[in-house]
């Protein structure tokens, strides 16, 4: 009788192909593991970079190390989009142009029109100790603590049309009293000790107040024209340096006319040139330190920051930072 059957098949059917799906599961786990760890990688990397701003390019020897002195000398960072280093950065600098081997000389580009006192300070008696020679070359603005430290190199290069001297000291100490009285505010102060709340803007300052704040910046003053003179030695007068150290502001010209600075030069471009020239150096190439590059953590940081302070915050912050009593060369 006939069959429908079909006929039983002599070879065996192939076995079915084993299933992808645990294969296809430890793939995605290890590809998901690698990204996590690159984006970890990536992110330390931004957050080093973000954070020190400090990326020198090391190259052969006849570099000169150009290290930038922007905006106003102090050691609070001024936060991380405005690209300007501290003194402490400044000084950490000059410390990794004197180790580098590629680095034959440093040149300071200054624009800034100075700063507090002991952040000046610590820039100059870093570049007194410099054992490779340094120079310095005055942009728009090197005036007061930005002349001090231009004033500790070899040698001094400044724009004619530029603006310099300013030598001075000055604190400058607000008083709320009027302004907390008409909003019915009245602070209260404990104390031990006659003037521990000296240069408070809760009170009008005394005779005795000023008497010693003035004593402060005399001394001050007078440590900056001293080592003008010595830094400056054989190129300006103790008598000429007095009849300009009032606060007056010169022109890279005028500077030179009265022995502050030592050549004027059209150009940063020139400077540069001038400062391998000074040290020697044949077929000189440009070493740049303190470059800050812009990171996503400092994006991420700075607007945490700005979001995270509530208004009472921020005006508590404005208030304190316009009655802190600091004294600057300027």
């Amino acid at each position: 009788m006939a069959s429908l059957k079909s006929p039983s098949n002599p070879f065996p059917a192939p076995p079915a192909p084993a299933k992808k799906v645990d294969f296809l599961a430890k793939a995605a786990i290890v590809a998901v593991a690698l990204f996590v760890l690159g984006a970890l990688a990536f992110g330390a990397l931004l957050l080093v970079s973000g954070t020190s701003g400090i990326n020198p390019s090391i190259g052969p020897p006849g570099g000169i190390a150009i290290i930038p002195l922007k905006g106003e000398i102090s050691n609070d960072s001024a936060g991380s989009f405005s690209g300007q280093l501290t003194a402490n950065d400044v000084v950490s600098l000059i410390d990794e142009a004197e180790s580098d081997s590629g680095v034959g000389a440093i040149l300071l580009d200054i624009d800034s029109p100075g700063g507090e006192a002991i952040a000046s300070k610590q820039i100059v008696y870093r570049i007194r100790d410099s054992k490779k020679p340094v120079y310095s070359y005055i942009n728009s603005t090197g005036a007061s603590g930005a002349y001090y430290v231009a004033a500790a190199t070899n040698h001094i290069m400044a724009d004619p049309d530029s603006i310099t001297g300013s030598i001075g000291v000055i604190s400058m100490v607000p008083t709320f009293e009027g302004l907390m009285e008409k909003l019915g505010v009245k602070m209260n102060v404990l104390k031990e000790g006659a003037y521990k709340d000296i240069g408070s803007p809760y009170r009008e300052m005394t005779d005795e107040d000023r008497e010693i704040f003035q004593g402060v910046l005399s001394q001050i003053y007078s440590n900056f024209k001293a080592d003008v003179l010595l830094f400056r030695q054989g190129k300006i007068s103790g008598q000429s340096l007095e009849s300009i150290a009032d606060g007056r502001i010169l022109t890279g010209k005028q500077a030179l006319d009265k022995g502050l600075i030592d050549e004027l030069v059209p150009s940063r471009k020139k400077a540069i040139q001038r400062a391998a020239e000074l040290a020697g150096i044949k077929g000189p190439h440009e070493v740049h330190y303190g470059q800050r590059e812009f990171s996503l953590m400092d994006l991420f940081f700075s607007a945490g920051q700005s979001f995270g302070s509530g208004f009472s915050a921020s005006l508590e912050s404005s208030l304190q930072q316009a009655a802190a009593t600091s004294v600057k060369i300027r």
